[in-house]
């Protein structure tokens, strides 16, 4: 018999349009797996689908964004997720130039996320298909594949194939701690 897990209530910020039901359904793939130590749940954003798309995700926006968050939802955790495929490979400056919009006095834990490219690196990992540029074109090449069905790939995904990904691993240290 499952034990059941304590809830912890998370509000994920996410920079993709279409990256906001991909996590949702990815949590929910990840709730029914060992790899988290809590049921994850979305907190209710007033006004707001969580997770929240924040375009250009560093700018004043994202500021007052969280701060709202912080003031007014209190969720267990903020999760930020950001592509790097602007600024690939540069993981420490990305991380940095996005905690330079963290409001200094929130109260609110968070975790940053930062992909190498953008979160379709993880789908190419687990159907074992190499990319030259971006993940996602190496898809769009292999599946005819559309941002839009970004989500569809959820069930796709290999977990034990991803444990040794940098950014899946933060993802999922992110929900835990």
């Amino acid at each position: 018999m499952k034990k059941n897990k304590p809830i912890r209530e998370v509000v994920l910020m996410v920079e993709d349009k279409y990256g906001g039901e991909f996590f949702k359904r990815l949590v929910n793939e990840l709730n029914k797996s060992e790899f988290l130590n809590y049921k994850i749940v979305f907190s209710k954003v007033r006004g707001q689908r969580n997770p929240i798309h924040m375009p250009y995700i560093c700018n004043k926006k994202m500021e007052k964004q969280i701060k709202a968050v912080d003031d007014l939802v209190k969720p267990d955790k903020i999760i930020i997720i950001l592509d790097g495929d602007k600024n690939q490979g540069k993981y420490q400056q990305n991380i940095d130039k996005a905690k330079k919009h963290i409001p200094k006095n929130i109260k609110t834990p968070y975790s940053i996320v930062v992909f190498d490219y953008e979160v379709e690196e993880w789908i190419c990992i687990s159907l074992n298909i190499k990319w030259s540029s971006k993940p996602s074109d190496a898809l769009k090449s292999k599946f005819k594949y559309k941002k839009q069905h970004l989500s569809n790939y959820v069930d796709k995904l290999d977990f034990n194939k991803l444990k040794g990904i940098k950014s899946f691993n933060d993802f999922i240290n992110a929900l835990n701690n």
